[in-house]
């Protein structure tokens, strides 16, 4: 009766189941029939339909492991502990831009605090630098497209960019794969969902089967025995090719009941891999859309081809702006002093102000840098959050799957230190 109310439990789970570097060709592989998923994102119609499985998962919940047997455990925690890492990882990168970010707005405020003559040489200087950045800008080539608010977001950047757009390549095909591998793990939980409830078909068809035999069994030896009171026939052979009948069938009978067992324990295991590989990939799938979505934004573009677009144009704009150099003598002059006075009121990043001094002049500029900060400090405190928040719901299936099993209590919680261990 247990076995038939686990698998009945079994069955419930799958049914009700909604819910994440590129994952390896070999571990997508390992799991049968994924390899025949292979150039799904090569094919425009196919695309659409990844897309709707995307939508379709809840890509900020991770799905919880169902215990198979005690065999399983160490591989459940290790997955685990692989999840926590990553999100560590996470955590640590955006805490470092979240730092550098919340500098510029310390810097603005000290700006905004320096009065006095200062203030008018401060106001002086950049004036006289937004000048001679309009006078060179009279001789630009006026055909190119990139806007000065677009010159001003890349020129704290402008060593970074080169790899900024590699990256976002990268992180825009890495995307791609992401969503194939998630469709890929989807159609595999469905096929085997699928799997299990055939099994359970089959131990259904089998206690039925089961029952007919036994009744039939019952009525031959209750018409046996009523043909030889009456009758008083010698019954002996068919009681013996009865017997032996009953005898058949339940030997069939068991072992199919224990092939069913058997393949239903084998896929459970399967189904446990599926679910640790997608929230695996979700993981991955949200920080890299928070990724690409925080560059967009710090660098103001909308993808990488037009990040490269740009990119070229602002290099042609660099190449125009080296041919005055007596103005860029002048510009330097004024920028090494605009430099040397934020320093002296404790800027701590005051090269990057060479290039935003319209914005020292002009308070609607400050305004819109505040803004962009705060909205990249707002994308990176979501970031943040979410790989808290997922972290934290991994290190309760540990605690929950090292109570399941106090007498592994010890084997799990070493996985967990050397983890631990390999992270510090």
């Amino acid at each position: 009766m247990a076995f038939w109310n686990r698998k009945k439990k079994t069955k419930n789970a799958g049914n009700t189941d909604s819910t994440g570097n590129t994952l390896n060709k070999d571990i997508i592989e390992s799991i049968p029939g994924s390899g025949q998923q292979e150039g799904i994102a090569a094919e425009a119609s196919k695309e659409n339909v990844r897309e709707n499985v995307i939508e379709e998962i809840a890509l900020d919940q991770q799905e919880k492991f169902s215990s198979v047997d005690r065999k399983d455990q160490k591989r459940l925690v290790r997955e685990c502990c692989e999840s926590a890492m990553e999100n560590d990882r996470q955590i640590s990168e955006a805490k470092k831009e979240y730092e550098k970010i919340t500098s510029h707005l310390s810097d603005i405020q000290k700006i905004d605090r320096i009065s006095g003559t200062e203030k008018k040489e401060l106001i002086d200087i950049c004036k006289n630098i937004v000048n001679l950045v309009n006078e060179r800008n009279r001789y630009k080539n006026r055909t190119l497209t990139i806007t000065e608010a677009q010159m001003r977001r890349f020129e704290p950047y402008e060593e970074d960019l080169v790899d900024e757009i590699k990256k976002m390549y990268s992180a825009e095909s890495y995307q791609k794969a992401i969503e194939s591998d998630i469709s890929n793990l989807k159609k595999e939980k469905e096929l085997l969902y699928h799997e299990q409830r055939e099994i359970l078909g089959k131990q259904n068809s089998l206690k039925s089967m089961a029952k007919v035999l036994s009744a039939l069994i019952i009525s031959l030896f209750v018409l046996f025995i009523v043909i030889y009171y009456a009758l008083e026939v010698d019954m002996t052979l068919p009681y013996l090719g009865t017997v032996l009948l009953a005898a058949v069938s339940a030997t069939v009978i068991f072992l199919e009941a224990n092939k069913n067992k058997r393949d239903m324990l084998l896929n459970d295991r399967k189904v446990n891999k599926a679910v640790g590989l997608m929230n695996r990939v979700k993981i991955k799938y949200v920080n890299n859309v928070n990724m690409l979505s925080y560059n967009c934004e710090k660098f103001s573009v909308k993808n990488a081809k037009d990040f490269e677009q740009k990119w070229n144009e602002y290099c042609k704009m660099k190449e125009y702006e080296r041919r005055f150099r007596e103005n860029t003598e002048k510009l330097n002059f004024n920028n090494e002093c605009l430099i040397s006075l934020l320093r002296e009121n404790g800027i701590a990043d005051s090269d990057i102000w060479a290039s935003q001094a319209l914005a020292i002049i002009d308070e609607r500029e400050m305004v819109e840098i505040r803004h962009v900060f705060n909205q990249g400090r707002q994308r990176l405190r979501e970031r943040i959050e979410y790989n808290e928040t997922v972290k934290a719901g991994t290190v309760k299936q540990i605690d929950e799957l090292i109570t399941k099993y106090p007498d592994m209590q010890n084997e799990l919680l070493d996985i967990v230190k050397e983890y631990s261990a390999v992270h510090a």
